[in-house]
């Protein structure tokens, strides 16, 4: 058998134990679900603009006298604009309110504020109300304190974003008298371009495309997101290493806290609803200097389900939505403001059974309640860090904090939510433990052991919902694998086990791209000088034994002369390139990945092509995942469990 897949055999128990990493996890960001688990195509990453305003109040001298600033509309024709830089609160009313506008040309449709926690104290509650192109002026909406922020401390605190549709001015104003508005204060005007798709223009639920085994997802992607912020703050999943993705990923989910994003109910279409979650993602992203947006899923009036921040839907993400109780839980938000208004019946089921789905693929009954820990007490929440409170699985966001979010009418359905959570999550289990075999044979293929039950618990889900590849890939990439096929090459080729030390050498040189996993055997054939020893430390004994290790044959006097010729102008290293590389050692492996993975001899013309593949663009990663994501393999994986 050629080295390249000698992993069952070969690792022996001793060998994984003192070698291998306990963590499965792959490098970087989880990969999102294929595209045709929703309807609608790519719209790639919809522009969006953030603008920021200071908010500064007139002197007496110049405060405009008016009997009641919610009531009167302003002249805008000379007012500011955006590109003043600042919105002056310049009129006074016989209560004490002060207020001002600013005119945005080019139009917005989301706005929100924000300032230092040092002047806190001195800022008065602030509200807005937004004028269409038309003239016509909005309702004013209250600039609610936001609780949604990522764990640690704040210095700065925000308020929630507000959606006031297609506006060209904004109006602010105390909400009640203000004895002084401070430096510091900025307001935030956010605008993007609507989706255009097929789909994003209808209204109502978006059909899946194909029948899935996890709930239909609008992935980010089709949503229009931008790309998460590489800043310092956001390191990869996993919580370390340099500016990358996310919050980073915790070590498993425990709990799932429901959301309202506090916007306007009244929009018409996915694409207006897909418009709301880009611009709360800007907002989150440019206005309050986030990794991301906040939640890691939403859910619109219709039932829809999105993706929020990126990797939620196959990894444990620590998003920004309950400050001191992000981590170990997934924050769903519904779209919409649900104070006076109640959740439809597809809302709340979507957001039931995202919750459902996500809560079973760590093994966790939403139907139960659990002991959650504070982080620390951030902007409105109810516990210092290390307090503990006793929640539902499935709780609100005003659990943990001064907030009404998920909104008085929504907080009352968190128990029904709960149930069909629980249901969903156990609708998810029994489609996962079908795919329990094929989690087993996949660890004992590519590690050479078999997976715990906590493993086969945990990707089984994953498998059920995004199908055999989702773990090939994170196999792949994964230091497990990487060092397992480290042990196996140094086993067959050099006939003993490497050291910790060198093991981890030669996983490094695979993280840096410096080799490729499946080139360790032939770097050690020419790179290690005990491989020309033990082949008797003679130029035909090392010919001998690359065509042994290689083509699992014997030279022929006449090859064994011109690759014994060829050492003396390729070198070791192009002699032994030159055989690895050569159709009849592509063939070989070929055939010995398919009896590896599915018990099967190739055809001629499945060898054929594949050698053809390989001898071109394509790695054998690519066709260790066919075969993974094959029928045959599945079918094969039930024959053996």
């Amino acid at each position: 058998m050629a080295p390249a897949i000698m992993l069952g055999g070969a690792l022996a128990p001793a060998a994984t134990a003192q070698t291998l990493e306990p963590s499965l996890e792959p490098e970087g960001s989880s990969a999102p679900l294929a595209s045709e688990d929703s309807a609608l195509p790519d719209a790639g990453t919809t522009d969006a603009s953030v603008e920021k305003v200071a908010v500064a109040a007139a002197p007496a001298a110049e405060t405009t006298r008016v009997a009641d600033v919610t009531k009167a509309a302003p002249e805008v024709a000379g007012s500011s604009t955006v590109a003043d830089g600042e919105v002056v609160l310049d009129t006074t009313d016989t209560a004490g309110r002060v207020a001002g506008e600013v005119a945005a040309p080019k139009g917005f449709q989301t706005v929100g504020v924000s300032w230092p926690v040092a002047i806190d104290s001195t800022v008065p509650e602030l509200q807005v109300r937004a004028q269409a192109e038309d003239g016509t002026w909005g309702p004013w909406t209250h600039l609610e304190k936001s609780s949604d922020v990522p764990d640690g401390e704040q210095t700065e605190f925000l308020s929630a974003p507000v959606h006031v549709g297609e506006a060209v001015t904004v109006q602010v104003a105390t909400v009640d008298k203000a004895a002084s508005v401070p430096e510091g204060i900025e307001l935030t005007l956010v605008t993007s371009e609507q989706v255009r798709t097929v789909a994003a223009a209808t209204s109502g639920e978006v059909a899946a495309s194909a029948a899935t085994n996890g709930p239909t997802i609008i992935t980010r992607a089709q949503w229009g997101a931008a790309p998460p912020r590489a800043i310092p703050e956001c390191p990869p999943e996993g919580g370390t290493g340099t500016a990358g993705t996310t919050w980073g990923a915790a070590d498993r989910l425990e709990g799932a806290v429901v959301h309202h994003t506090v916007n306007p109910n009244d929009y018409a279409t996915v694409a207006e609803a897909m418009q709301l979650i880009r611009n709360d993602q800007a907002y989150h992203q440019n206005g309050n200097g986030w990794c991301d947006i906040g939640y890691n899923f939403l859910v619109d009036k219709w039932g829809n389900i999105y993706e929020g921040a990126q990797g939620s839907i196959t990894a444990p993400i620590i998003g920004a939505h309950a400050g001191g109780f992000n981590t170990r839980t997934v924050g769903v938000s519904m779209v919409g403001t649900y104070t006076n208004v109640a959740p439809s019946a597809a809302q709340k089921d979507s957001v039931a059974e995202i919750a459902g789905f996500r809560l079973a693929q760590y093994g966790v009954d939403p139907d139960t309640s659990a002991t959650f820990t504070s982080a620390g007490r951030t902007a409105g929440g109810r516990y210092d860090a290390g307090q503990q409170v006793v929640l539902p699985r499935v709780f609100g966001h005003r659990d943990t904090h001064q907030t009404e979010c998920p909104g008085n009418l929504a907080y009352p359905a968190l128990s029904s939510i709960q149930d069909s959570a629980a249901a969903y999550a156990r609708q998810y289990s029994e489609v996962a433990e079908k795919y329990r075999n094929a989690v087993q044979a996949i660890y004992q293929d590519m590690l050479g052991r078999p997976a715990t039950s906590a493993e086969i618990r945990n990707w089984g889900y994953r498998v059920s919902a995004s199908g055999t590849g989702v773990l090939a890939d994170t196999m792949e990439k994964s230091n497990q694998y990487r060092s397992a096929r480290v042990v196996s090459a140094f086993q067959a080729t050099l006939g003993y086990t490497p050291t910790s030390t060198q093991v981890s050498g030669y996983v490094s040189l695979i993280k840096q791209g410096s080799l490729a996993v499946d080139e360790v055997e032939p770097y050690l054939m020419w790179k290690s000088s005990a491989y020309y020893r033990n082949a008797g430390g003679t130029k035909a004994g090392y010919v001998n034994a690359l065509y042994r290790d290689i083509l699992n044959q014997r030279p022929t006097t006449h090859q064994r002369n011109v690759w014994v010729s060829r050492l003396s102008t390729l070198g070791k290293q192009g002699v032994v390139q030159a055989i690895w590389d050569s159709r009849a050692a592509l063939r070989l492996r070929v055939t010995e990945t398919y009896q590896h993975y599915v018990n099967i001899t190739p055809t001629a013309a499945q060898r054929d092509a594949w050698v053809t593949r390989l001898s071109g663009s394509q790695t054998e990663a690519a066709l260790r995942r066919s075969l993974i994501t094959s029928k045959t393999y599945l079918a094969y994986a039930d024959s053996r469990y």
